[in-house]
């Protein structure tokens, strides 16, 4: 019999190969077998483009697919025409008899409808297998479906005894606090989610690029909110390099972004998250300030921060935020340590970067 969890394992690392291309779509990997032999394997790469169980049977072969193959994915098949046909025909047009999935899609669309076609079929489907980890890979997609919100992920840098700068400060310039091969990693981390979010005092002081560069990966569209209008038009984030959407109180003509009026009464934490969750972006990864940041956590609005911490003495500046009731996992970064905070107890090799 397959070793249904080692296969399953194979199918979230081909997924995660769409980590910086995938969304909106989830991640997907896709595996068949024949009695615990590798025969083909494929991934989701980008939307739009042929699902991961498409590419694994597209890796297979036109012939005939074994009658005792199992092929593995880790999200249940769509069974409606979206961008590409439906998985589950496929499956069945391809004659493969078993399908073991890590769990169901609870994007409406799907949400059992793939399953109850594969077994009306005569399909054998299994449910369940490694779905932690499953859960835990597609945590992004699978938020924005259920919460009607992106995942949110904030992160930041202070120093070892808890400032995010040092004051006074000098130029408008970022002050780096982190170790060299910490600020690839994050770079990284950016590159897997679909928005960044600051507000306008980190514009002000930081006048911050907020892309990828120091890694291979499509940069996030560019968030700010700046309700009373003073960040400088010169800015970075302004510079059209990547797509920047602006939350502000009037039209600023002289900047060529897309503009959002904020109303006297709006909340703009709220605003923010509902337009997004409007235009699919799963993900929103807030490196604001002190302020930006404080508010997300008073309201307990956050899925998951990322803190590293330098060890670098400032001695004054802008205290960093604090946390209560959230799960820590601590990892090293060169001379650099990085807290990870959760609400959720999550799959303890999942936290490696």
């Amino acid at each position: 019999m397959p070793d249904h969890a080692h296969w399953m394992q194979r199918c979230l690392q081909l997924a995660r190969m769409g980590a910086s291309s995938a969304a909106p779509n989830p991640m997907v990997g896709a595996v068949l077998v024949q009695e615990d032999r590798l025969l083909a394997e494929g991934w989701h790469h980008r939307a739009g483009e042929p699902h991961a169980e498409v590419n694994c049977l597209l890796a297979f072969g036109d012939g005939p697919v074994p009658s005792n193959a199992v092929l593995y994915v880790n999200l249940e098949p769509c069974n409606h025409h979206g961008r590409t046909p439906p998985c589950t025909e496929l499956i069945i047009d391809r004659g493969v008899n078993q399908v073991v999935i890590a769990h169901a899609d609870p994007f409406p669309a799907v949400s059992g409808q793939g399953i109850e076609r594969l077994r009306s079929a005569g399909v054998s489907v299994t449910v369940g297998v490694e779905e932690a980890h499953a859960r835990w890979t597609n945590r992004r997609f699978l938020t924005s479906v259920e919460k009607a919100r992106p995942y949110i992920v904030l992160k930041w840098a202070q120093s070892g005894d808890g400032f995010l700068d040092r004051h006074p400060r000098g130029e408008r310039v970022v002050q780096r606090i982190s170790d060299p091969a910490t600020d690839v990693l994050v770079h990284r981390w950016r590159g897997e989610e679909q928005a960044i979010l600051v507000g306008s005092r980190t514009v002000i002081n930081d006048d911050p690029r907020l892309n990828v560069r120091h890694v291979e990966g499509r940069s996030p569209m560019r968030v700010v909110i700046d309700r009373g209008c003073r960040t400088p038009a010169g800015s970075h984030v302004f510079d059209g390099t990547t797509p920047t959407l602006l939350f502000t109180s009037r039209v600023r003509p002289e900047l060529s972004v897309e503009q959002l009026i904020l109303g006297q009464s709006d909340d703009p934490i709220d605003k923010v998250l509902t337009e997004l969750h409007l235009r699919s972006i799963r993900s929103l990864l807030v490196e604001g300030g002190a302020e930006l940041l404080g508010h997300f956590i008073k309201r307990d609005l956050w899925d998951e921060a990322r803190v590293i911490i330098a060890p670098v003495r400032y001695m004054a500046g802008t205290p960093a935020p604090l946390f209560n009731n959230a799960s820590v996992r601590t990892l090293a970064s060169g001379p650099d340590k990085i807290d990870f905070h959760t609400h959720q107890q999550t799959p303890a090799e999942e936290w490696s970067w």
